[in-house]
């Protein structure tokens, strides 16, 4: 019998602080080329008029959330099943195993890839009547096939975590945000001028014709929106050209002489019902994040398309700028796509939070299992101050400063809608971001499947909101804002509660939350009373930035005067003695 001949090439493993540092950087990367691909598309679409701005946002918000939760479901928790996996195999020397887990995987993904990209293409005809957006249907045609390739990179994500070296992942990640933001943006520019151009020249649009202007146009605009998506899919591809690439070079990181010495793998049978009982918890978890976009996007759109028939004077006059959209049914679309301008910039702080998470499990986990109380409380406060020093002053400062921040960013119309929602999410943002850390922490005290549902009650509470305050038309889309707001809400301080129960700690409140609290409330005031002051003197962009420089001035000098540190919150800094003496003697610390 012939045995396969195996490269005789090791993946270098990465220590954690490592793999976290270069995974944190590439999430930066990415998030950043993420809000930058949202922010261009919508000014891209603004070129071209501006209720044509919110317009396209909402097309494409439509398309990707749809598109998430069935790449959720494709997955269904398998890459970090197949990374967990794998890395225990490697630790116990299991290599057969890490060959058997691999080869498993990748029937798997291959199937779910093909039926839910599929599912997504048939299924896109019924949801755009669900959603009443006929527009968007190119684009999640066209970002159907995105699913499978997704798939295919994830069979070699999970591999290389599995093995600790976290810089493939990285790699590809970063392939994938430069593809969508170089192809993507490029792809929507093109589609909007030269269709534009045949229509001026021609009266088609690429040869087809319409019955008027407002059609050829709003059609225009989802072919537009399906050449940004078209970046996403071209991304996934470059993304899994690559890591198959880097697998085929260096042989599965596996030596010859590692297999030799590797006791028998399980069968595939075994292997894969171990994979399918690690996965199944995790892509619940994923699931219930990820379909909350979906839902918002089903009830909210059909929401405010009622109100366009049943008050359509009234949200006329609530929104002067969009008066044609309530006669012609794109309303709801339009005003969708203002909220998720306002949702893009308030993920930026949730992204930050989500890496506190990846940090504070481990710290958790292990004084947990040691039963080392002290150090299990020094972990809590740790995690607890530095999570409400980022978020505080990011969610006031959104908030306060939400209409010269969203000009800025977005401009046009789409800023006047999106600032009324960002005023409140910018608040809700403070729970949003909040829960993550919190969430980590209860995995890493046992309580596995508590987030799922502490998630769960946050997404049924939005969903009642939702139909109580969209509804009213004096509130619309201001009531998904304050949905997200109490629903968090409700959930962070049960999380808190759960905390607090399972560890039997109290964390330092005061420490920990109040005196960060109150030092993001005097920054927000400083904030907003700078602009006030300064905002009809000089121009808009050079008044936010004194009034943020002022805000970021009066938020230290709080947290100084308040005394909001101790010796404990140096204790990840090395070499911090010195530092200690010196804050000490300036009555930083306690």
């Amino acid at each position: 019998m012939s045995r396969k001949k195996v490269k005789d090439k090791s993946i270098k493993s990465q220590t954690f602080v490592k793999g976290a540092m270069i995974m944190s950087l590439a999430l930066i990367i990415v998030k950043l080329c993420g809000m930058i691909y949202k922010v261009a598309l919508t000014r891209v679409y603004g070129i071209f008029g501006d209720e044509l701005a919110s317009f396209g946002t909402g097309l494409f918000n439509n398309a990707y959330e749809i598109y998430v939760p069935l790449f959720t479901l494709a997955t269904a928790g398998f890459p970090i099943a197949v990374s967990r996996l794998i890395s225990e195999s490697n630790a116990n020397k299991r290599y057969k195993d890490i060959r058997q887990i691999h080869k498993v995987s990748i029937p798997f993904f291959i199937v779910m890839g093909v039926i839910f990209s599929l599912l997504m293409f048939g299924g896109s005809f019924f949801y755009i009547r669900i959603i009443h957006s006929p527009y968007a249907l190119p684009s999640m045609i066209c970002l159907s096939p995105t699913i499978f390739f997704g798939c295919l990179v994830s069979i070699y994500r999970g591999y290389f975590e599995g093995m600790r070296n976290m810089t493939p992942t990285s790699v590809s990640e970063i392939i994938e945000g430069a593809s969508k933001l170089i192809f993507g943006l490029t792809f929507a520019y093109l589609i909007m001028k030269f269709g534009l151009d045949s229509y001026e020249s021609t009266g088609t649009v690429f040869g087809i014709t319409f019955a008027d202007k407002k059609s050829a146009i709003y059609t225009l605009v989802g072919f537009s929106v399906s050449g940004a998506v078209m970046g996403i899919t071209i991304g996934s591809v470059l993304s899994f050209l690559y890591l198959l690439i880097k697998y085929k070079r260096v042989g599965g990181g596996i030596t010859q002489a590692e297999l030799d010495s590797s006791i028998d793998a399980r069968s595939k049978n075994e292997t894969f019902k171990v994979l399918i009982k690690t996965a199944i918890p995790i892509g619940l978890g994923a699931l219930v994040m990820n379909i909350s976009g979906t839902i918002d996007g089903l009830i909210i759109q059909n929401l405010i398309s009622d109100l366009s028939t049943t008050h359509g004077s009234e949200l006329a006059a609530q929104y002067p700028m969009y008066a044609d959209a309530v006669t012609d049914g794109t309303i709801h679309t339009k005003l969708w796509g203002c909220y998720g301008t306002a949702l893009t910039l308030m993920q930026l702080v949730t992204v930050i939070t989500q890496a506190f998470g990846t940090t504070a499990m481990p710290m958790v986990t292990s004084a947990y299992a040691k039963g080392d109380r002290q150090q299990l409380k020094v972990a809590i406060n740790r995690v607890l101050k530095l999570t409400c020093l980022v978020t505080f002053p990011c969610g006031i400062g959104l908030a306060v400063l939400a209409d010269p921040i969203m000009e800025i960013v977005y401009g046009g119309n789409v800023a006047i809608v999106g600032g009324e929602c960002l005023k409140i999410m910018g608040i809700a943002v403070l729970f949003m971001a909040g829960i993550t850390p919190i969430c980590s922490m209860l995995q890493g005290v046992g309580k596995v499947s508590t987030p799922v549902k502490l998630y769960s009650l946050a997404v049924i509470i939005k969903v009642v909101m939702n139909f109580a305050l969209v509804s009213n038309v004096n509130v619309n889309i201001r009531g998904a804002a304050t949905g997200t707001l109490v629903g968090f809400l409700v959930a962070c301080v049960i999380a808190m509660y759960v905390l607090v129960k399972a560890t039997g700690i109290r964390p330092n409140f005061s420490n920990a939350i109040i005196k960060p609290l109150v030092s993001a409330i005097l920054c927000g005031g400083g904030a907003f009373l700078t602009y006030y002051l300064l905002g009809s003197r000089m121009n808009i962009y050079m008044a936010t930035l004194i009034s943020i420089v002022v805000a970021a001035i009066i938020y230290v000098l709080a947290i100084i005067i308040l005394r909001t540190f101790d010796e404990n919150d140096l204790g990840m800094i090395k070499n911090n003695e010195k530092l200690a003496k010196i804050l000490a003697k300036l009555r930083v610390l306690k």
